[in-house]
């Protein structure tokens, strides 16, 4: 990660208060200074919502996004009948992804949440650029963090994920870590 210039992107981690997003019976924490959007096609079934971290020395440069996804637990487990099995798979998918090079798993480890056992991985990559010339001029250095949980008790998965920036604070894994750990999926 690189760091940034001094400014409010590096003192996240030092809000005093986070506020609590909850709607469909599950709940995050998040800092105050986020966007919320939902997917205009989210239901109570399945869905989206992307927590938006603004750059207020760079406003239309691409900052850091936390998204939580959630579906029936169901249809999840006739493919994986567990987060480890759900979150390998997404693992390999984004390394066979076409735009994708130099993939490397930094970190994995299994977290309690809720009274769950949710998986976290951190991994390294390259995205090539597209374009005429695709591959050419060199990739963007990416990290991706994600957890993926099974909930019983609300019958539904939950994956938190976030692809981090070039720009991403040092301190950003950290934050992420503190919005997930957070989460109340009943």
């Amino acid at each position: 990660m690189h760091q940034t210039a001094s400014g409010p992107r590096e003192q996240l981690l030092d809000e005093p208060e986070f506020e609590t997003f909850s709607v469909y019976k599950f709940s995050m924490n998040y800092p105050p200074i986020c966007r919320v959007e939902f997917n205009p096609k989210t239901r109570r079934e399945a869905g989206d919502i992307v927590f938006h971290f603004p750059d207020p020395d760079r406003p239309r440069a691409p900052t850091e996004k936390v998204f939580l996804s959630w579906g029936a637990l169901d249809k999840a487990t006739k493919k994986f009948p567990t987060a480890d099995e759900q979150a390998e798979h997404s693992l390999k998918a984004v390394k066979k992804s076409s735009g994708v090079k130099g993939f490397e798993k930094v970190a994995q480890d299994t977290i309690d949440i809720n009274n769950h056992k949710a998986v976290y991985n951190r991994i390294k990559m390259e995205e090539v650029r597209g374009g005429l010339f695709p591959g050419r001029g060199g990739g963007v250095k990416r990290e991706a963090l994600s957890l993926h949980l099974h909930c019983e008790n609300s019958s539904r998965y939950f994956v938190i994920y976030a692809m981090l920036t070039a720009n991403a604070p040092e301190d950003f894994g950290d934050l992420y870590m503190m919005m997930a750990k957070s989460f109340k999926c009943h």
